[in-house]
């Protein structure tokens, strides 16, 4: 449940559970107007309801979520200069019982005196809630979690943190409930006069950095399975299975808790950590966690290269 719901909302979301509904069909379900199912689909969608609109008028609370379109920035007027440089973290899994907030707080200490101004972070950025974690967190619920994000999350003069949503972890409320997480965060956090925290969407998203006539891709995403035995297999893997033409030339990769850099085919692959110790599910799945994050610096020639 995110915000409180009035007994009409909560009709709604039962009716539209697993199919489309005509807004007719909504209307008569529920005994009221087209125009008031309508009011109260624009105030579901506010507190953070992912609800589709189609354009023959049927409505369904979707449990998926659209890649976000490419985002564009231009290098000189982001960073400055030549370089380009950018924290890089994921896998913070705030509200677990083995979060490390001294080890993320010291990473933006760092990030500050090193004159870091933006953050990409790559997914889990809270641990949810399911069967298999119930013992391993301080809180449940999406507003209870969600809240402990934004208080507890640090907070530094001048940077800016841009979050991709993972389908696992936070992504379990999308699944179950058909909240858009992503949103519902960036929402609280500007709610309670945060505007640091960026909701970058859902999976992945592309940042296409401009310089001159070029550019290059950085693609932050987080990934899915389990861990493998070799750090660099994942990424490989993933590198090796892209289409033509949907390479990035950098990706940031969440969802391992591993740190790792690799080149595979010509595609820079990094795994920044985490800021979580390993759990006893981690233990018993004989998973490292590699606690840290890191700092990139990539420098763009003359044609953005």
């Amino acid at each position: 449940m995110t915000e409180k719901l009035n007994e009409l909302e909560k009709q709604i979301l039962r009716n539209m559970k697993n199919k489309k509904h005509s807004l007719i069909d909504l209307a008569n379900k529920s005994d009221v107007s087209p125009a008031t199912i309508q009011e109260n689909v624009k105030i579901l969608i506010k507190k953070g309801y992912n609800i589709e609109v189609y354009q023959d008028n049927q409505l369904e609370l979707s449990k998926t979520m659209p890649k976000q379109s490419n985002l564009t920035i231009d290098t000189k007027e982001y960073f400055g200069k030549d370089w380009i440089r950018f924290g890089a973290i994921a896998d913070t899994h705030l509200v677990s019982k083995y979060e490390r907030l001294d080890v993320l707080n010291a990473l933006y200490d760092i990030y500050q005196k090193e004159g870091i101004r933006n953050v990409y972070h790559g997914g889990n950025w809270i641990d949810g809630e399911h069967k298999f974690n119930k013992y391993d967190i301080k809180c449940i619920g999406i507003e209870n979690q969600v809240k402990y994000f934004v208080e507890n999350y640090p907070k530094r003069k001048d940077i800016t943190t841009h979050i991709i949503s993972g389908d696992d972890h936070e992504g379990w409320y999308v699944q179950r409930q058909g909240v858009n997480i992503g949103r519902v965060m960036q929402d609280r956090a500007r709610d309670a006069g945060r505007n640091d925290l960026i909701d970058l969407g859902y999976m992945e998203r592309d940042i296409i950095f401009k310089k001159g006539t070029g550019q290059f891709v950085l693609r932050v995403l987080h990934g899915g399975g389990g861990t493998s035995y070799a750090l660099s297999y994942t990424s490989q893997k993933y590198v090796e299975a892209l289409q033509g033409g949907e390479k990035a030339q950098f990706g940031l990769v969440g969802h391992y808790h591993k740190f790792d850099y690799c080149y595979p085919r010509e595609v820079h692959i990094l795994q920044p950590g985490t800021t979580e110790d390993q759990t006893p599910f981690m233990r018993k799945q004989k998973i490292q966690a590699m606690v840290g994050g890191c700092i990139v610096g990539i420098k763009q020639d003359g044609l953005g290269a």
